[in-house]
């Protein structure tokens, strides 16, 4: 009886995306409105363990850990005991968490998020290098609000990625949950590079859809964000599309020369 009822509530609710966020990103009501009605997005946060107890791995380290993806990619997962949410695909909403060890690392963090029961897998830096590439972008103005050394290992994943990244400038924001239109717009233009064909604002935590369009017409090229490129993907990897129609990814399929099935 159980599972009968678990078939038919997803039969009712459609397409599901099981979102991983770290404790620090706050835009559960971005997530929703990236999503067509018949898309549910089920978020939960990754429980991190207590500063100094997972052997000095930097924090973007830990939030990609097989032991912290794992468990919360299993909170979605049906049992023996009880059936779950089952999503159709689990992404790991962070960029820097998932871009820190480089394109092995990332593919490491979708074979892990697989290995715990997922039927497919994402992560937010794989989604950005997909709208990247789907853009048919070569070089790329990067912003971000990271410290120099985790700039310089965002700068060393898209390049690794196979686009031209200059140095990518600090722009501090101090609460990245309520970086305000001002703070994002400073970012974009520290990030500005007049020989580059696109723009990517770098962390999933910034709320940016409402500014995308005008970013986008002052700067003259496409501009991307983490969250917006992590909805698109997401959703194209279930056969949907982004709530978006004057958004630049909003039309482009998953480009088929970035596989998500390498795991």
């Amino acid at each position: 009886m159980i599972a009968d009822a678990t078939k038919l509530a997803s039969k009712q609710t459609g397409k599901r995306i099981g979102m991983l966020l770290v404790p620090d990103t706050g835009l559960d009501d971005e997530i929703w409105e990236w999503c067509p009605q018949n898309v549910t997005p089920l978020i939960t946060r990754l429980q991190l363990p207590e500063a100094g107890s997972e052997n000095n791995l930097s924090i973007d380290g830990i939030i990609g850990s097989d032991k912290v993806v794992q468990s919360a990619t299993r909170s979605f997962i049906s049992r023996t005991m009880l059936p779950g949410t089952d999503p159709d695909i689990v992404v790991l909403n962070c960029t820097s968490g998932s871009f820190a060890n480089g394109l092995e690392g990332e593919r490491a963090i979708r074979h892990s998020i697989v290995s715990a029961g997922a039927p497919r897998a994402l992560t937010t830096s794989g989604a950005v290098v997909g709208a990247l590439t789907a853009l048919q972008a070569k070089r790329v103005a990067v912003g971000a609000p990271y410290a120099a050394e985790i700039n310089q290992k965002l700068r060393e994943f898209l390049t690794e990625a196979g686009f031209e990244v200059g140095p990518i400038a600090t722009t501090a924001v101090e609460d990245l949950d309520s970086a305000s239109d001002d703070q994002i717009h400073a970012i974009a233009a520290a990030a500005y590079d007049k020989r580059a064909t696109a723009m990517f604002i770098s962390c999933a935590a910034l709320r940016t859809r409402h500014l995308l369009p005008e970013l986008t017409e002052r700067y003259g090229m496409p501009v991307i964000t983490s969250l917006q490129a992590t909805m698109w993907a997401a959703l194209a990897q279930v056969g949907e599309r982004v709530v978006a129609p004057d958004h630049i990814l909003h039309s482009l399929p998953w480009p088929e020369t970035v596989s998500l099935r390498t795991v």
